[in-house]
This record gives C-alpha cells, structure tokens and sequence, in this order.
C-alpha cells in the first residue's frame, strides 16, 4: 500500500494544503499509486494537475495555488490579488481571478474569473514560496481601475504606494506601455496619480480622503506625511500639512487616538509643535464618520484665516 512521501507532507505544509501532479511525481509516486492515494481518502483530485490534503479546507489560498501550480502560464490578478495583498475597499465576490494569455483555457470552473491578454511583462508578477504567481502590488493597482470607483482607487494606489515602499514613477511604468482607447480606465489610473499630493504616500484610506476633499475645496499647496522634529517628543510626521503655514491636520480615525494613551501622546505632539508655531487641527472618528464636510468646511475656514494671520 503506498503512503504519502514525507516530501509530499512538506509541499502541503507550504502550500497550503496543495501539491502538484508533478510534485507528486517527483517525490517517488507513480500515477497508479496516486489514483489509489484518491480512493482510499489520502488524496483530493482537486483540479487537472493538482491534488489536496483532505485535512485542510479549500480555501482561497488554496484555490489559488491550485491553479498556479498546475498551470504555470497564469497569474492572480485583479480582485483576487488585491484581497492577497490586503488593499482597502476590494469586494469579496467568491471568485479566483487569473490573467491568462489570448486563447488559453485554463480552467472550466464557475469559481474561476478569467482576463485573457497579451498585455503584461514577466516583472508585472511575482512568484511567492507558496507556490502562487500574483501580480505586483503596482500592477493589481492598475487592474483594479477596470472595477474600482476613482476614490476607492486613489486609496488603493496609496496603500500600494506605501506598504511596496514605492514611488509614482513605479507606478506610472506599469500603465504607461497599455494605453489605447480600448483601455479608458489605463487613463483613469494615470488622472489619478496626477492628482496625487505631494509627499509620501497616505497610511490610510482615510487620510487620502481627507487631503482630496482639501485640495478640492482650493486648498492646494496642502501635502503629505510633513516630517518634523519636535521639542519634547521627538521626530514625527504630520498626516497633512501646509508647510508655508506651519499648519498641520491630523485624520484621527484610528482606535488608539481615543485611549489614554492615544491622547496623552498626541497633546505631547502638539505642545511640541505650538512651540515651534505650528497649528494642529485635528479631525477625530467620529467627525470624520457623520460630519465629514462640516469638518472639511472647518479646515477651510482654519486654511483661509491662518493664510490671512501668520506672518
């Protein structure tokens, strides 16, 4: 009777409960053995080319190593890669969306998404040690501009901005080889990095939407992530800033900016700052959550006074 190799074990480990039929192979089990490994319960034929263990749940990640291992010539991509990557605002829709190349076939399975096109370079994807292939973060970023609205999209471009520790012109190489007219939505994406504020990227959806809805409102010269030393606290970054005011706006929405803690730390930051005359503005969870544009319409009036006042 032929038991599972050790080596077989250790793919499973990895790869969340998945292995090749190659693998398979290479670690010393014939096709026959294997059929017999299905029908006593130590195998799933999951999918043409891959096989599970019937000890872990089908899962996502699952799902997607499955498909890569058995066909090498797709990549995760749109939704599916933005949820593995972990970006705000990226539905959950239960399907495993692939980039295939013109023509292929890779998988019959209503589970499965599929994008057919040329239009990719091999440095648009990784391959993890997982054994799924994922577009990079700036490519995802510019797939999702087939299905995200321009906010949203703004967010998400951010979040790759930061979490990748990467830069606009990463960004803009990755769209600029697939404009055409049949991709409106490549120049949605090139808008909306030209719209970006100066700065660093935003650490979080909220933060992005605060600076959009300022420089809508004509405040302009506003950027992001303003490094400053301050007395008695030490190095920090302000969330917006006007930098020609010495003003800065604070987006507040974070859990921590409530506790003790939280606010004994931020009045240190801001002592620390009125001694060097800067302002502070703040916008706290639950402004930011039912009064938005009364506080976007505050922050004006903040902006248009100190731009009159401070000398």
């Amino acid at each position: 009777m032929a038991n599972l190799p050790a080596d077989v074990h250790r793919h499973f480990r990895v790869q969340h409960g998945i292995a090749s039929l190659e693998q398979l192979h290479h670690a010393g089990l014939t096709q026959r053995q294997i059929e017999h490994l299905c029908r006593c319960g130590q195998l799933i034929h999951l999918r043409r080319g891959a096989y599970a263990s019937p000890s872990v749940e089908i899962d996502e990640l699952a799902h997607c190593t499955a498909l890569c291992l058995a066909r090498p010539d797709i990549c995760i991509s749109g939704p599916t890669a933005g949820r593995l990557w972990g970006f705000r605002h990226v539905s959950s829709d239960r399907r495993i969306h692939v980039i295939a190349p013109p023509h292929a076939q890779p998988a019959c399975h209503p589970v499965v998404k599929v994008y057919r096109t040329a239009a990719i370079h091999p440095s648009d994807q990784i391959e993890r040690a997982d054994g799924i292939r994922i577009t990079t973060r700036e490519r995802t970023a510019f797939d999702l501009s087939r299905s995200l609205r321009p906010q949203a999209l703004l967010s998400v471009i951010e979040q790759a901005l930061h979490d990748g520790d990467l830069t606009a012109a990463d960004m803009r190489r990755v769209a600029v080889d697939w404009l055409s007219k049949r991709r409106p939505w490549a120049y949605t994406f090139l808008e909306l990095l030209d719209r970006r504020l100066d700065g660093g990227a935003a650490e979080s959806g909220a933060e992005s939407r605060v600076g959009q809805a300022l420089k809508r409102s004509g405040i302009t010269d506003v950027s992001r992530q303003h490094k400053i030393l301050l007395p008695g606290y030490g190095p920090a970054r302000f969330d917006l800033a006007v930098p020609r005011l010495k003003w800065a706006i604070e987006v507040d929405v974070h859990p921590s900016h409530e506790r003790t803690e939280g606010r004994a730390s931020d009045q240190q930051r801001d002592a620390g700052a009125a001694s060097l005359g800067w302002l502070v503005s703040r916008i706290s969870r639950n402004e930011y959550d039912h009064a938005f544009d009364a506080a976007i319409q505050q922050l004006v009036v903040v902006y248009h006074h100190r731009s009159t006042t401070f000398r």
